[in-house]
């Protein structure tokens, strides 16, 4: 019987040592893809104090493979950072770092960069 192994990419050195911030915990994304209320108030409450925070947000593809976004709201920086870990296996897959300066709500968070 053969075995089946998926090959993930690893997180990128900007995720791994990334600045530890306050929870604001992982929720799943509805199926209005609308994220959870506590979850968006939480960073815009880190935003407002300066203090910094980081939500973990799940959706799932069509297929049910997982695409995970953490928002962090970082102290002294303005927006958000946005990390993605796409394991969809039907479209892109793999990490990637965005810089969103004008983000001030999840999901909106308007135009982003690779970071």
């Amino acid at each position: 019987m053969a075995a089946v192994v998926a090959v993930l990419k690893m997180p990128p050195w900007s995720f791994l040592t990334r600045e530890d911030l306050a929870s604001c915990g992982e929720v799943n994304r509805d199926m209005t893809g609308e994220v959870p209320g506590d979850g968006t108030a939480c960073l815009a409450a880190a935003e407002t104090s300066g203090t910094g925070a980081e939500l973990k947000v799940t959706d799932y593809t069509v297929e049910g493979d997982p695409i995970f976004t953490y928002y962090r709201v970082v102290p002294e920086r303005s927006g958000m950072e946005v990390f993605i870990d796409s394991r969809d296996g039907y479209g892109k897959k793999g990490w990637t770092h965005l810089s969103c300066p004008q983000a001030h709500a999840v999901p909106d968070v308007g135009t982003c960069e690779e970071a």
